[in-house]
């Protein structure tokens, strides 16, 4: 079970966010100790993107990008990362919000621009 400060940080969010979707029912979590909990599940369904299963459960519990981190990492623009999404570089979108697995940009990236990002180029 992760804590609104986990699913805050898997977002990119902060955790006021976070509570605030709880209260207003946007987002499933259970009271446990007078603190929310959430569950992988329930935190991915808000996520417009499919559903993780099997090998790649692991991949989409690591905290997403918002378009400017990921621009900052690649030391590029936020317009290159709209063209980057527009030509189909993977996103997630939390509550309106595009977000980015690291993954799936690196394996993107590494496909159709042709060059190699480290395994934790994201950290």
């Amino acid at each position: 079970m992760l804590t609104v400060e986990d699913t805050a940080e898997h977002f990119d969010l902060t955790p006021g966010t976070i509570r605030n979707r709880i209260k207003r029912g946007e987002l499933r979590a259970q009271r446990i100790n007078r603190q929310y909990r959430l569950a992988w599940e329930d935190v991915w369904a808000c996520e417009k993107g499919p559903m993780p299963k099997g090998q790649r459960l692991e991949r989409y519990r690591k905290p997403l990008m918002s378009k400017s981190r990921v621009a900052e990492k690649l030391r590029v623009s936020v317009k290159t990362i709209e063209r980057m999404i527009g030509g189909g570089l993977p996103t997630r979108n939390a509550f309106g919000s595009v977000r980015i697995n690291p993954d799936d940009a690196r394996d993107w990236i590494h496909a159709h621009l042709e060059f190699e990002l480290a395994e934790e180029w994201y950290v």
